[in-house]
């Protein structure tokens, strides 16, 4: 586990000391000197005092949902707060790998895919899926259309299958795992035109978004499909929808640039950290609906959280996510 970048800090300050007393003539001041500069060194994804946050929406047409932590995150530090938007995972990841962006909300995949690409970024904390939960996992669930014949992921074989996006962590790395563990060959097989990946036992179809994935499933037009458990049981309850499955899946995380002055990657680690619905309420940030539907709050997590996905990716080629 890498060190804290408080431990970091101290750990600089101190071989400043330590080289201050070795030199003749070195006062102490000099060693304050050199812990200062230590904690304002430090690259910006775009200008010193201002922070590029980087998302993608899980839901269609909700790029705007993450305004209010936007704003409690100004507050909490001081610094501007600019939002980079993406149009899908892949942009958002290779945002992440060229430098593009200070912070960055996500899935356990996403994070997992840039850090294996180069991106300079550590996660601090995993974000709830529930105000009534304590752990920021959830649920990839399989899904068929009310009134399907298929009850398991078995019948998925010679079917359509909906994913969301290929760098999606519920709706497609943990969707061909459910797939495999119920004995379907989830190999590719190559790829269509668009880059999309193929397989022999069943045909892919990937929707963009999770509501998208759920509808196209709860249409008729895929036979079964995967998407996260928040919009599965709001349509499972409401008869358009049938759950055959599903799998925990790390929660996604709120991850940082590396390369951000220690100074500012220590205040960022406590504000995101201590993000609860409850705390941006009370810093006078307005909450909104769609932020509300989708965000309840963050735990402070690690890289160690993660590493199953990072397994996962070695064990399924098809997902194109290992290192």
């Amino acid at each position: 586990m890498s060190l804290s970048p408080r431990t970091r800090i101290g750990a600089l300050a101190a071989s400043a000391l330590v080289a201050a007393l070795a030199l003749t003539g070195c006062s102490a001041g000099g060693s304050d000197a050199s812990a200062a500069s230590a904690d304002s060194s430090g690259t910006w994804a775009k200008s010193e005092g201002t922070l590029v946050f980087g998302a993608t929406p899980d839901q269609a047409g909700s790029d705007s949902n993450n305004k209010p932590l936007e704003d409690y995150i100004a507050k909490e530090t001081g610094l501007k707060v600019e939002y980079y938007p993406t149009a899908d995972y892949t942009a958002l990841i290779a945002a992440a790998v060229a430098g593009k962006i200070d912070l960055m909300s996500s899935g356990a995949l996403q994070y997992v895919m840039a850090s294996n690409k180069g991106a300079e970024i550590e996660p601090v904390a995993a974000m709830l899926t529930s105000k009534d939960v304590t752990d920021p996992g959830y649920y990839s669930e399989a899904i068929v259309p009310k009134g399907s014949t298929i009850t398991d992921l078995a019948g998925a074989k010679g079917k359509t299958v909906c994913f969301v996006d290929p760098n999606s962590t519920s709706g497609f790395l943990f969707g061909l795992y459910q797939l495999q563990k119920a004995g379907i060959d989830v190999t590719s097989t190559g790829s269509d035109a668009n880059g999309n990946p193929q397989f022999a036992d069943f045909t892919p179809y990937f929707a963009g978004a999770h509501d998208k994935s759920a509808q196209a499933v709860a249409s008729g037009q895929c036979d079964v499909g995967f998407a996260e458990d928040s919009i599965v049981e709001p349509a499972v309850a409401a008869g358009q929808l049938t759950s055959i499955g599903k799998e925990y899946v790390p929660g996604g995380p709120l991850s940082i640039s590396s390369a951000l002055p220690a100074d500012v990657k220590a205040k960022l680690t406590t504000t995101l950290q201590g993000a609860s619905l409850d705390a941006i309420t009370a810093s006078g940030v307005p909450l909104t609906d769609g932020f509300t539907k989708g965000y309840f709050g963050a735990q402070p997590e690690d890289t160690t959280y993660y590493k199953g996905i990072a397994d996962l990716c070695d064990s399924i080629a098809a997902a194109k996510c290992a290192k």
